[in-house]
């Protein structure tokens, strides 16, 4: 009897002594769904963590489904890692950096979406490649005096920290025609810092702090399409499904919260239908629009393994869209959020975005080494 395909998702579970199962988190329920799926597709999954490695004995913890019940099992090291790890805490921690370069070496792209991107990698990627003309102008931080001068280039700036995720750590300059510069600061997931300053160098100086104690980008702003005054953005989720080809699971657009100016979903942002969100453009424009997402995503996707030299299972790409109908690339995520319901969207796409990489992870593991 051949042996069923074992499939490990690398993330962060803990165990519950008391109740005797796995603590929910904001991914338990999606990896629960995916370890479903994989057992109705014939295989074997399990979740674990990168403690739960023991290198020396090609052994792992893992936390599997049973009778409906979390369950902790030994297992060999599987066919293939999908990597599912959202902390990037965890990421950099020291301990574990030796164990997660062990499996990176050893299963090459058997081990899928490993690790972060930072946004300075990314745009290197994209702007050696046919998007570059849809990138905003971007520069590494290096200097107050170049941050300044940034700023006083173009009449909305944005300050992104390198590993950032969520739109956290966020800062919207607004370049005002007095020369002044007012702010917002996106310095927690509930908090939106407002304030102004007299000149492009004085904001800067505001920030020093901060600059002086992680990487960041400047990049330029984009008059985006807004939505009663709420910029919107656009987010395509690719994945790679059972024959190894790239899909484009969902794509809809997220709108900016009442006073903030970031639309991740979770840190209060809407998602709707494309359609709505470009009500304010022309119909041809709209028709126009949606081919230049199509292609664009497909592109970055191209250009994004080019560079990296090595395949992905997803991808998250946020576009923006200008008053003028033309589209931009702002980000591109390796962990893109999938949230386990919809109460706006379509719940077979919700379904279809955890089976899809279960599907290319089956693909993997048969496919000849």
């Amino acid at each position: 009897m051949a042996q069923r395909p074992l499939i490990g998702i690398l993330d962060n579970p803990r165990w519950d002594d008391r109740r005797e199962t796995l603590r929910e988190s904001d991914q338990m329920a999606g990896i629960r769904r995916m370890v479903e799926i994989a057992q109705s597709l014939g295989a074997d999954a399990f979740v674990f963590g990168l403690a739960d490695v023991d290198l020396k004995a090609s052994r792992i913890r893992g936390f599997t489904r049973h009778d409906n019940r979390w369950v902790d099992r030994v297992y060999p090291f599987p066919d293939v890692i999908y990597d599912q790890l959202v902390s990037r805490k965890l990421e950099r921690n020291e301990s574990y950096r030796s164990i997660r370069q062990a499996l990176s070496s050893a299963y090459g792209d058997r081990f899928f979406n490993d690790g972060f991107f930072d946004k300075w990698q990314i745009y290197e990627w994209l702007r050696r490649s046919p998007v570059r003309s849809h990138l905003p102008e971007t520069i590494r931080h290096r200097s107050l005096a170049q941050g300044a001068a940034f700023i006083a280039r173009h009449p909305v700036t944005f300050l992104k920290p390198l590993h950032g995720s969520l739109g956290l750590g966020i800062v919207r300059f607004e370049l005002e025609k007095d020369g002044s510069v007012s702010y917002e600061w996106k310095r927690s997931r509930e908090v939106v810092v407002r304030g102004a300053a007299h000149s492009p160098a004085d904001a800067v100086q505001m920030f020093r702090t901060q600059l002086r104690r992680r990487p960041y980008i400047w990049q330029q702003g984009i008059d985006l399409v807004a939505l009663d005054g709420r910029p919107v953005d656009v987010r395509i989720l690719l994945q790679r499904d059972g024959t190894g080809a790239w899909k484009r699971t969902k794509m809809f657009a997220r709108v900016a919260k009442s006073g903030d100016f970031t639309s991740n979903l979770t840190t209060g942002g809407g998602a709707m239908p494309l359609e709505r969100a470009l009500g304010s453009l022309p119909d041809d424009a709209k028709k126009r629009v949606r081919a230049s997402i199509r292609r664009l995503g497909e592109a970055v996707a191209e250009a994004v393994e080019a560079g990296a030299g090595r395949t992905f299972g997803e991808l998250g790409i946020d576009l923006g869209v200008d008053r003028r109908g033309f589209v931009w690339v702002i980000e591109v995520n390796s962990k893109p959020r999938k949230a386990p319901a919809s109460a706006s969207g379509r719940d077979d796409l919700v379904e279809l975005s955890f089976r899809r990489p279960i599907e290319y992870a089956l693909f993997l593991a048969r496919k000849p080494s």
